[in-house]
């Protein structure tokens, strides 16, 4: 090799060098603001199980529901404890065979064993206000927007309930802590939300979550607000 090509072929290895402490000096990406939101349901997704209703007497007409929509007994509305807001959803009695369209603008229902609260005028459609509760099949027709919950303060809780007259909150309050969990009541426009927590993390509310439905109660993860 002549000097002419030794000095080339140094001054490529050199370079070269240079390119990889450069690259190795780099800092990682940083990871996003937020985290990736979930999967779309799929466009087949259905549920069985036991449906209840409520509004029409029981105080809840004219409160507000998880959406924000001020709740009517006589329109064709459910509560869901995790389809997205604004889902339409198709309800069939397993008993009646009638099918009811729903959209979803509440969370709940909270009674365990229960997959979706009606509101009068849906339990109406599918005959299901004598019986009170009825074996049904949800079929998802079109989803909402999947909305992340974020807690201002950093805590977290999980709702377990929430009640349009206080004196059921306070029983249902009463079995939770009998169970072992520290419960605190929210106010909220003229509703009692009872809640488990506070606590740290979401983390810790979905694990809190988990233990609860062992113990046979139903709940959302939500910002503690405490």
């Amino acid at each position: 090799m002549t000097r002419a090509a030794r000095i080339a072929a140094a001054a490529i290895a050199a370079a070269s060098l240079l390119l990889a402490a450069a690259c190795a000096s780099k800092k990682p990406p940083r990871p996003a603001a937020r985290p990736a939101p979930p999967p779309a349901l799929a466009p087949n997704w259905t549920e069985e199980g036991v449906a209840s209703w409520y509004g029409g007497g029981d105080g809840f007409d004219g409160k507000p529901t998880a959406s924000g929509e001020i709740f009517d007994a006589s329109k064709l509305t459910a509560a869901h404890r995790e389809l997205p807001l604004g889902s339409i959803v198709d309800v069939t009695s397993l008993d009646s065979n009638r099918t009811v369209r729903v959209r979803i603008n509440d969370r709940g229902p909270f009674a365990h064993g229960r997959i979706i609260d009606l509101s009068q005028a849906a339990a109406r459609e599918i005959a299901m206000l004598g019986p009170g509760t009825a074996r049904v099949r949800l079929v998802l027709v079109a989803e909402g927007i999947v909305i992340e919950p974020t807690s201002s303060n950093g805590l977290w809780a999980v709702q377990v309930g929430s009640f349009a007259e206080r004196p059921r909150a306070d029983r249902h309050a009463a079995r939770v802590r009998t169970a072992g969990y520290t419960v605190y009541f929210e106010s909220f426009k003229g509703l009692t939300r009872v809640k488990v927590g506070p606590l740290d993390s979401r983390a810790d509310a979905e694990a809190a979550l988990a233990a609860l439905e062992q113990a046979g109660f139903e709940g959302i993860v939500v910002a503690a607000n405490k």
